[in-house]
C-alpha cells in the first residue's frame, strides 16, 4: 500500500463535495464533484507510482 501526503487537489475536491453536499446542490452537481474526487485522487496514485518507480530505476 503506497503511503504519501495527500495533495492539495484531493484535498480541494473533497472540500468542494462537502460545500456542496451542505447547500443541498443539485444531484448533478454532487455527481460531477465525486468524480473529481475520484480523477484527484486517480492522478495522485498515478504520480505516486511514477515517482517510486524513478526512485527505483
Amino acid at each position: 500500500m503506497l503511503i504519501y501526503p495527500v495533495p492539495v487537489e484531493v484535498t480541494r475536491a473533497r472540500v468542494q463535495l462537502v460545500a456542496d453536499q451542505t447547500a443541498k446542490a443539485e444531484p448533478r452537481i454532487v455527481s460531477e464533484d465525486v468524480l473529481d474526487v475520484f480523477a484527484a485522487k486517480n492522478k495522485a496514485d498515478r504520480d505516486a507510482v511514477e515517482t517510486i518507480l524513478d526512485i527505483k530505476a
